[in-house]
């Protein structure tokens, strides 16, 4: 009997510890709750973004200092920030001291556009602003022309580059040895080396296998006979990487 009272007695204390564990966290629940819907927004400051000034952000906002959490229109506020060339994305979250932190998801260039005005443009193909006093380490483009930014590049042909650069912006070895690209309509997307100029062609499609396959016939090859030894490396065929040799 002494050893089932004694089992009774834990199973109980277990249980009531469970309830007050339980208990505890909806407090929890409830005070987070009530501290967010009151919390008042004493400051506000900005995370995540490399290409959009803190100045600009500043002046985009519709600002929600001194207003309560709960009662901000954040869908108003995201999109006056959206409106800002570089600003894809917004998300948002607050300190217990009330201040609110806005982290800036930012568009990525992924090449740039000469001409006038000269612009970058991103893996959907929208164009971005330059930046003045601000270069972004990304391949020249030629064979289409600079537009307004905001407005986005479209068609087959630039959608072939536009696939190209965001594979080739993957591969870190790649993205470094590649420092301009054309599109040809003879040659499909046209590169050229960053080391010595050597014309690079890719072709249409698969471009993920060709950048593999550049990647291997440097090491293998251009590392060992070296790089000026080579007019034009053609990367597009499925069997073999056929070059024109000095």
């Amino acid at each position: 009997m002494a050893n089932k009272k004694s089992h009774n007695i834990s199973s109980l204390g277990r249980s009531t510890w469970a309830a007050i564990a339980l208990f505890m966290l909806g407090l929890a629940i409830i005070a987070g709750f009530y501290f967010e819907k009151n919390t008042r927004i004493s400051a506000v400051e900005f995370s995540g973004h490399k290409y959009t000034t803190g100045e600009s952000l500043q002046e985009a906002l519709i600002s929600p200092v001194g207003l309560l959490a709960d009662s901000v229109n954040y869908t108003e506020l995201y999109a006056s920030l959206r409106e800002l060339p570089y600003v894809e994305d917004v998300a948002v979250r607050m300190t217990y001291r009330g201040t609110l932190t806005i982290e800036i998801i930012e568009r990525q260039p992924i090449g740039l556009l000469v001409g006038k005005p000269e612009t970058y443009f991103d893996k959907a193909g929208i164009q971005l602003p330059a930046q003045m006093g601000e270069w972004v380490d990304v391949p020249i483009v030629y064979g289409f022309k600079s537009i307004t930014p905001g407005d986005t590049l479209t068609g087959s042909e630039f959608n072939q580059v536009k696939d190209f650069l965001s594979i080739a912006i993957k591969d870190p070895f790649c993205w470094a040895t590649i420092s301009e690209v054309a599109w040809s309509k003879n040659e499909g997307v046209v590169a050229l080396s960053s080391e010595n100029g050597v014309k690079l062609l890719f072709g249409r499609n698969r471009f993920e296998e060709k950048v593999s396959h550049w990647k291997t016939f440097y090491q293998d090859v251009v590392t060992h006979k070296g790089i000026n030894d080579f007019r034009t490396i053609d990367l597009r065929f499925r069997n073999q990487i056929v070059t024109d040799e000095l």
